[in-house]
């Protein structure tokens, strides 16, 4: 996977006045080429010129969808195993996952299961939480109703309305776990809607983009955290503290529910480097990290080859500096000992493709890596 850049078709001197057409377009709110080839006094029709703020609607449609379904899953996997409503250390992982330690004292006094759940499911004043992702993915989806079906539309607004009415009952710790794994269905399914109705046009890869940088972010966050909650002397035990720790490992695999897909590729205990290998580099493994950001890199080859859209490339090399840094990770025997330093590159480098993309189709100014993670829509 080479760094260079890809060579314009029309040669460097007409890229660059092609970028200023395109720049000036997207100020006018369109992504794409605007004339049909050929005949510049002919326009393409309605559906093959995407607007970029349906671009950007997609994208984010697929990252907060992706987002719900995964919290649902950590908490699903967090009930099942930790039930005991005041087990402070285990709980307050979540919120070391997602940053929220401080949002979370605000408002509570205590963290245990009940007030985490709370937090994490229903409360709309943490823009984080399972509703607060689902009523922002459903006004991405009401300014898609041009472009999405029928089905995808209702699945969305009838998931959001269904779980508003959710109450104190339906997070005890009972029943947290049912609770969440319903919320994790309802979010397959929708995604299973949007994959079975949406137009395979540009929006579609927009959607696609969002949902692989998402589940990336996600996996990234996640393993950082979960192998930070043992001693770094376990990482590569192989006797007796590799079998105590074998219930962690179980945890981490259904976290991203990959224990059955673990299980064919791997044998023996759940040995700690090959579990971290497998969600981090493992090309089969479609929540792997690796897998992820290789999805994100086709993406973009496809607007660039298929839809013409050039300036795709600034990502594109962000997206190969992380493959490389994935290739390198892969083959370095001590990972271990900076584990968390090369998953904070990773979270950066996710920031930065977020960011170009922002950039070069969205029409946003440039910011600083660490404000995009945090991006979010609110369109009416």
């Amino acid at each position: 996977m080479g760094s260079a850049r890809w060579p314009h078709p029309r040669g460097l001197a007409r890229r660059l006045d092609r970028r200023q057409f395109l720049a000036r377009r997207r100020h006018q709110g369109y992504v794409g080429p605007v004339w049909s080839q050929g005949n510049p006094h002919r326009r393409k029709p309605f559906m093959t010129m995407l607007l970029s703020r349906y671009a950007e609607a997609l994208f984010w449609f697929a990252r907060y969808v992706e987002r719900s379904a995964s919290l649902a899953r950590i908490l699903n996997v967090q009930a099942g195993f930790w039930q005991d409503d005041a087990n402070q250390e285990n709980w307050s992982a979540i919120l070391s996952l997602y940053a929220d330690k401080d949002r979370f004292e605000e408002k509570y006094d205590t963290i245990n299961a009940r007030n985490v759940a709370n937090f994490y499911v229903t409360d709309r004043d943490n823009p984080g939480s399972i509703l607060s992702c689902l009523w922002a993915a459903r006004e991405n989806a009401r300014l898609l109703r041009p472009l999405i079906s029928v089905s995808m539309w209702s699945y969305i607004n009838m998931s959001f309305n269904e779980f508003s009415k959710l109450s104190n009952w339906d997070l005890h710790s009972t029943r947290l776990a049912r609770t969440c794994e319903m919320i994790a269905r309802r979010c397959d399914a929708i995604m299973g809607v949007t994959e079975s109705t949406y137009y395979r046009d540009a929006g579609w890869r927009f959607y696609q983009l969002g949902l692989w940088i998402e589940r990336a972010d996600q996996t990234s966050r996640l393993l950082d955290v979960k192998v930070a909650q043992i001693a770094s002397t376990h990482w590569l035990d192989d006797g007796e503290d590799a079998v105590a720790d074998a219930e962690f490992w179980k945890l981490l695999l259904h976290s991203f529910e990959a224990y059955h897909a673990f299980q064919r590729a791997e044998s023996g205990l759940l040995d700690p480097k090959k579990v971290a290998n497998f969600l981090m580099f493992n090309e089969s493994f479609p929540r792997s990290l690796t897998h992820c950001i290789g999805e994100v890199q086709n993406m973009l080859k496809d607007l660039y080859l298929g839809y013409k859209l050039y300036h795709v490339e600034y990502s594109y090399e962000e997206v190969e500096k992380l493959l490389y840094e994935l290739e390198s990770a892969a083959n370095d025997p001590h990972l271990h000992l900076r584990f968390h330093g090369f998953n904070d590159k990773v979270q950066h480098r996710l920031m930065e493709i977020t960011q170009s993309l922002g950039t070069s189709f969205f029409g946003h100014v440039d910011v600083p890596p660490e404000d995009v993670s945090s991006q979010t829509q609110s369109q009416a």
